[in-house]
């Protein structure tokens, strides 16, 4: 019986797939023959072919090359969609007859088919059954495309929801057992937080009692300490928990306690609430780069201090050198034989990094550089406030939805890069997709390109990011990451980096 279904699952598999096929084959012929009926438009690399405010009397057909479509947030231009040969572009705004709000040009030479109402009329009388297909086929893509935007009517907070793993945030006070209760575990850990609260007292108490806004150094030596113990007790704890319910239990108890003093860090508020989503939005990383405190009151001054001082922000810092030193490294050798280096930034950012190499680069009119983000704001900020030293290079913004450029559920034609690297995305993403988003960068390498993608290694604080602050990552070894590479196209053949720290590793690997 089992033998007779799984027959019938592959005939009706098969079947699927023939009907797919000759789906595909009719759409194939519809838009051949319709491009009878089409006017033809020679567009040089950089030429305007549609602009916003333009009336809406005509669509058009990519039948060669590449087009971008874009918009200007303030100074920056964002690209919203890089169009290669086969795709139409312009169809909603004759369809519904709206004024342009998106600017087209040409990224490369490229051969336009163009659509208007007379010829549309002209098809209609002379093959109504073609012009009907026709129809039907652009009112599918449209209706695809519009399902697109509504399934990303939240993009931020989508974003952040498939970036996210393990428990979530403490939702609300329950009683606790009297088992719990009643144990050396719960003692042991109810009377450390409440000398952890004591001394968080008397020394809030003492800040208070200062002048002017300068912590004095003995009171961030005693704030410092009194973190560090409850730091390194976060350990210890977990080890007392029984099983997962207690654990689960215990740790909504301790996050509880020590919630208001925490939160009164900017780093750690902002990581906890998340307002884009997600903790490392840019302007969280801006803060750890800045390196500058900042918090409620004297007390919220302390913890941000000891927070920017922590193993983490360290190395966060320290990458931002690394990745800049990895790009002078694998520009130059590029270089060598190439007249131009084009790299792709995936979870951009701020995009220090980028600019700190350019800053220096003697050869930066050579670089092109296409820094991609799902969040405008963060591609703005980067313009505006980052891109500010002198250099020739091309900057280019694109607004995409990294993961389901992963799974192919997004069509950029970006073109073949000479490096992609990501600082900030892989430690977010379960192995599956991990490995999905490496297959999909090997497909946009030429060959001999560089993938550098960083992921955090397990260290001494990850509790406290986790349990506290509830910045949420995978922590992965470097046994870890040689395995997952394994099992993509870019195989074994590996090499692994890290900052000083040691703790925020990078997998630099060769497309063969």
């Amino acid at each position: 019986m089992q033998n007779v279904e799984q027959a019938v699952e592959v005939i009706d598999t098969a079947q699927e797939e023939k009907t797919k096929g000759k789906l595909l084959a009719y759409h194939d012929q519809t838009i051949k023959r319709a491009l009878n009926f089409s006017i033809l438009i020679n567009c040089h690399a950089g030429e305007k072919i549609i602009l916003p405010g333009d009336d809406s009397r005509s669509f058009y057909y990519v039948n060669k090359g590449t087009v971008e479509v874009s918009y200007m947030a303030g100074e920056t231009k964002i690209t919203v969609a890089i169009i290669g040969a086969g795709n139409f572009c312009g169809e909603i705004g004759f369809f519904d007859s709206g004024s342009r709000v998106r600017d087209v040009k040409a990224v490369e030479d490229a051969e336009i088919r163009l659509f208007n109402q007379e010829l549309l009329d002209s098809m209609q009388f002379e093959e109504p059954e073609l012009y009907a297909g026709f129809v039907t086929h652009l009112a599918r893509g449209i209706c695809g495309k519009f399902r697109r935007i509504l399934e990303e009517s939240e993009p931020l907070v989508a974003y952040g929801a498939s970036l996210a793993s393990g428990r979530g945030s403490f939702a609300e006070a329950r009683p606790l057992p009297d088992s719990l209760i009643q144990s050396k575990a719960w003692r042991k850990i109810t009377s450390q937080i409440e000398e952890f609260k004591s001394h968080i007292y008397n020394l809030s108490y003492k800040l208070q009692a200062v002048q002017g806004d300068k912590i004095p150094a003995d009171l961030l030596v005693r704030g410092y300490h009194i973190l560090d113990l409850l730091n390194d007790s976060l350990a210890s704890f977990k080890e007392f928990m029984p099983d997962q319910r207690s654990e689960d239990m215990m740790w909504g108890y301790i996050f509880k306690e020590i919630f208001p003093f925490f939160m009164r860090s900017w780093f750690t508020e902002r990581a906890y609430y998340k307002p884009k989503g997600y903790a490392g939005d840019f302007l969280l990383m801006e803060h750890i780069y800045l390196n500058k405190p900042a918090g409620d009151g004297k007390l919220g001054l302390l913890v941000d201090s000891w927070c920017m001082q922590r193993q983490s922000a360290r190395a966060i810092r320290g990458r931002r050198k690394l990745m800049a030193a990895q790009l002078a490294e694998i520009s130059w050798d590029r270089l060598q034989s190439n007249d131009i280096f084009e790299v792709m930034n995936l979870a951009c950012g701020p995009c220090r990094e980028l600019f700190d190499f350019l800053k220096n680069c003697k050869y930066s009119e050579k670089i092109d550089a296409l820094c991609v983000d799902i969040d405008d704001e963060a591609l703005q900020y980067s313009n505006s406030r980052v891109n500010t030293c002198a250099h020739s290079a091309s900057i280019r913004y694109l607004k995409e939805n990294l993961v389901k450029w992963a799974l192919g559920k997004t069509n950029q034609a970006i073109g073949l890069k000479d490096m992609i690297y990501s600082a900030g995305l892989f430690d977010y993403l379960e192995p599956r997709l991990f490995c999905r988003l490496v297959n999909k960068c090997h497909d946009y390498l030429k060959p001999g390109g560089s993938l550098l993608i960083g992921n955090f290694a397990p260290y001494s604080d990850m509790l406290l990011m986790s349990y506290i602050a509830h910045w949420i990552l995978i922590y992965r070894t470097e046994d870890d990451l040689r395995e997952l590479f394994e099992d993509t196209k870019f195989g074994s053949d590996i090499t692994i980096l890290s900052e000083p720290e040691g703790i925020n590793l990078f997998v630099h690997a060769v497309k063969k």
